[in-house]
């Protein structure tokens, strides 16, 4: 029929069409009900909303206007205080040094007996043939 590598690729390009099909936005489908509620009662009362947006617009321009300079002045406060925490990094960075040290002594310890279980564990399978079974018995007996 298909080649096995074929029959798997199609088979996970099928997943990544299902699974991004079974996600749902949450998203668009709430925006979009607002959307359609909100024309009809605009297209009703157009002649009655065009005056007060005109009127709005200009009350609201001055006060961007006024906001931009006390900002300013602010930011210039921040920079000297930045100088004093540098002098204070220096002295922790001494006192890691030596637990770097402590720790890699430890590490090393660790993978020494790691890897000499696994020697015993292979050898472990040869003696598990017919031998095995034999003296076992012949042990079990003598007790």
């Amino acid at each position: 029929m298909m080649d096995p590598q074929a029959l798997l690729c199609f088979t996970f390009i099928c997943i990544a069409f299902a699974g991004a099909g079974a996600q749902s936005p949450s998203t668009p489908p709430t925006a979009t009900p607002p959307p359609v509620s909100a024309p009809p009662p605009v297209s009703a009362p157009p002649p009655v909303s065009a005056p007060p947006p005109v009127s709005a617009p200009p009350p609201a321009t001055p006060p961007p206007v006024s906001s931009p300079p006390p900002t300013s002045p602010p930011p210039a406060s921040p920079p000297p205080a930045t100088p004093p925490p540098a002098p204070l990094a220096s002295p922790p960075a001494a006192v890691p040094a030596p637990a770097p040290s402590k720790k890699k002594s430890k590490a090393a310890s660790a993978p020494s007996p790691l890897s000499s279980p696994p020697a015993p564990s292979a050898e472990a399978p040869v003696p598990t043939s017919s031998d095995s079974p034999t003296p076992s018995q012949n042990d079990n007996k003598g007790d």
